[in-house]
């Protein structure tokens, strides 16, 4: 079993264990609800349409109603053409010859509308017609509304449609032979009094719709905003007091759905991370005080009564321990919390980390020895981009551990080496190992396998979580695989330096 290291999310939370006051949502305008923009934006649409389509549609019968009109006065128009070219109009283009012996007694009955025309008006006023010479001569006329003349504007036929006395009229006008002008026209008032009952009927039926559209946008409206309502509401509850409130996923395959299930997400980190900060307040806490418990029992004992010397040596060396110890966690408390603030090393040079592991064989040698574990080194010139006390920290933790959790006559290889574009330290030995359950927690802050064996060799479990951070901060990760009573391997890749040059071991590189 192995696991690699990871950047802890959210692990600068900021958040107290207060309870928070019931936060008062600020009061917003009409104009300001996103509910109420996508009704006006639906609203001037949907009107936009539905007038447009309206407006279009009684034009179109409109015009279809008039052009039939048109159509029944031209051929009225052109049958009293073709009667009329059955007349000699040549001779009476001239004032002398009077008009009624041009339309003799039988002949002026085939000037007239055709009698289909006239019988399918039924009640209403039949139609009307003229027929005016090229000299301006009215030729023969029948029911020509009252007042009726024929202006010389009106003389050429385009003139479709006038108002007449208590009438709207509408009027064809076509040349005839010999330039005579034929006029036919008759009362449309039935037909623009049922055009005006068509119009009334399509806005009825558009006010219809737009009540329907604007309804119906409404709720459409709502739905989709509702989930995003209930999302405030949860995250409005979530707080340091109570981080249970969840957004009920419904609809998983929708961008809402999505969304919820990210916030889902986040909250669940939130609170993760806000119960490893509460841990990590109460496990530093119980760190703090055993040293400070140490030293002032041994100062309260120390005074209850005269000592010796030796005592008093002893007593003082107890508490001398005792303070280094929390120096130290106080020193690890600082790193961690620097780590936590900063995802950068503070300080970035060109480290040859061979170099760097084997100054740390060197200092944990007489450490080494003392418990009768071999330290070897396989060392390659590497150089990577980072901070070198952090650096030699990382690996000088990992030589601790590597040396204090063996065993007498055990041993500890550490190598360096570039592998494809990083450089891979690893550090093996064949020490005690660690269990299954506890490979997945050794990394976490506090956390020691061998909790007898970390008091001896005074261990406060955040070694691993500092060399952690540090090898996050520098871009790298770190592997660990065990096995009980086999040993432990830790492998490190670190980012091999970009400007690395070509020979490290011949370049000057900065060191610690």
């Amino acid at each position: 079993m192995a696991i690699s290291s990871k950047r802890k999310l959210a692990r600068d939370l900021s958040v107290d264990a207060r309870e928070l006051p019931a936060r008062e949502h600020p009061r917003r305008s009409l104009t300001q609800s996103i509910a109420w923009r996508l009704q006006m934006w639906h609203a001037a649409i949907l009107v936009s349409v539905v007038v447009g389509l309206c407006t279009a549609w009684f034009l179109q019968a409109r015009r279809a109603r008039l052009n039939e009109i048109d159509a029944e006065l031209t051929s009225a128009a052109r049958v009293l053409d073709g009667s009329l070219r059955g007349f000699d109009l040549r001779g009476f283009d001239k004032t002398e010859r009077p008009l009624n012996e041009l339309l003799a007694a039988d002949d002026h009955l085939r000037l007239s509308l055709p009698r289909e025309l006239t019988d399918r008006r039924g009640n209403h006023p039949a139609p009307y017609f003229g027929i005016w010479l090229e000299d301006g001569r009215q030729l023969k006329s029948e029911r020509l509304p009252d007042g009726f003349s024929l202006k010389p504007s009106q003389s050429q036929p385009e003139a479709p449609e006038r108002d007449g006395p208590n009438a709207i009229l509408r009027e064809v006008r076509i040349v005839g032979p010999a330039g005579s002008l034929i006029l036919v026209g008759r009362d449309i008032g039935r037909e623009i009094a049922e055009l005006n009952r068509l119009a009334m009927r399509i806005a009825a039926f558009a006010m219809l719709i737009l009540a329907a559209g604007l309804c119906g946008g409404w709720w459409l409206a709502r739905s989709v905003l509702r989930p995003i309502a209930a999302m405030s509401d949860a995250a409005s509850r979530f707080s340091a007091a109570d981080m249970s409130p969840r957004i009920n996923v419904v609809e998983t395959e929708s961008e809402l759905g999505q969304l919820a299930t990210i916030l889902n997400e986040a909250f669940d980190r939130v609170e993760r991370s806000f119960d490893q900060q509460r841990q990590f307040a109460a496990d530093a806490s119980h760190e703090l005080r055993t040293p400070l418990a140490v030293i002032q029992s041994q100062i309260e004992l120390a005074l209850k009564r005269e000592r010796t010397s030796e005592e008093y040596v002893k007593t003082l060396t107890t508490c001398s321990s005792a303070s280094e110890r929390l120096s130290d966690l106080v020193e690890s408390l600082l790193t961690l919390a620097r780590l936590d603030f900063s995802s950068q090393p503070t300080e970035r040079t060109s480290v040859r980390v061979d170099l760097v592991a084997a100054r740390c064989i060197d200092l944990m040698r007489p450490v080494a020895y003392q418990a009768e574990v071999s330290l070897r080194s396989e060392l390659e010139p590497a150089i990577v981009s980072g901070d070198p006390k952090q650096i030699e920290r990382v690996i000088f933790n990992l030589l601790k551990n590597s040396v204090a959790y063996n065993r007498p006559h055990g041993e500890a290889v550490l190598s360096v080496a570039i592998v494809d574009s990083s450089v891979e330290l690893i550090l093996q030995d064949n020490g005690i190992g660690i269990s299954e359950s506890d490979l997945a927690h050794v990394a976490e802050r506090f956390y020691r396998a061998d909790k007898a064996r970390s008091r001896v060799h005074g261990g406060s479990g955040l070694g691993l979580s500092i060399a952690l951070g540090i090898i996050a901060n520098h871009g790298g990760t770190m592997q660990i695989a065990s096995q009980l009573d086999q040993g432990t391997t830790v492998t490190v890749h670190l980012p091999l330096a970009s400007n690395r040059p070509r020979d490290p071991a011949k370049e000057p590189v900065d060191l610690i």
